[in-house]
């Protein structure tokens, strides 16, 4: 929920007034026009998505548990950021006329990065322990696992790539922690670095 409360302000905050007219504005359109549509109270997804949520609240509160609905929305939400990182690389190269606009949308879309992570990380390992056909868990850490290790490990690599306290055991692991790396050096390395060139150069 928390992930889809940033992603609804990502896409709510980006005014394309503020963007030069051109192809890349166009694109932007496509893309904010597609998470409107997935963030809009009243459309077909979206209020699937919100029934789904307080069905599986309602689950967690009377004890059972349903991890494929549960999969169903995390993958809603990860074609979301996906967009959203897209959107973020758009703005990259689009002329914007408010040097803010991209860092304030970088802002929002941090803690959807973390948060995905999260969940990506914790849901690998939670297959190796329902599965018994699973020869190595795919991350170990040092100290006893918890949800706070997946939450420290995902804001963790935005600082370094390889943790000391964690260990990528599985080709799935490594390619999930390689690709957080790369979205990693993408928004912190150009999207940061340009949101702050354009707001010092105003």
């Amino acid at each position: 929920m928390i992930s889809y409360l940033f992603s609804f302000a990502f896409d709510r905050t980006l005014s394309l007034a503020k963007i030069e007219d051109g192809l890349i504005k166009q694109l932007l359109i496509s893309a904010n026009s597609f998470l409107n549509n997935l963030t809009s109270f009243g459309h077909p997804l979206n209020s699937l998505f919100l029934v789904g949520t307080v069905y599986l609240v309602i689950l967690g509160l009377i004890g059972r548990r349903n991890r494929l609905e549960k999969d169903i929305l995390a993958i809603f939400l990860s074609i979301c950021w996906i967009v959203e990182l897209i959107s973020i690389n758009l703005l990259l190269l689009a002329p914007i006329k408010d040097p803010k606009l991209l860092l304030a949308e970088l802002l929002l879309f941090l803690p959807i990065i973390v948060v995905s992570f999260t969940w990506w990380y914790w849901r690998i390992n939670y297959q190796y322990s329902i599965s018994s056909k699973s020869e190595a868990e795919p991350i170990t850490f040092k100290a006893p696992s918890s949800m706070l290790n997946y939450f420290y490990l995902s804001i963790d690599t935005f600082f370094k790539y390889q943790p000391s306290y964690a260990s990528f055991n599985t080709k799935l692991a490594k390619s999930i922690h390689l690709f957080h790396a790369i979205v990693k050096l993408n928004v912190l390395g150009l999207t940061l670095g340009r949101a702050v060139s354009l707001a010092t150069s105003t």
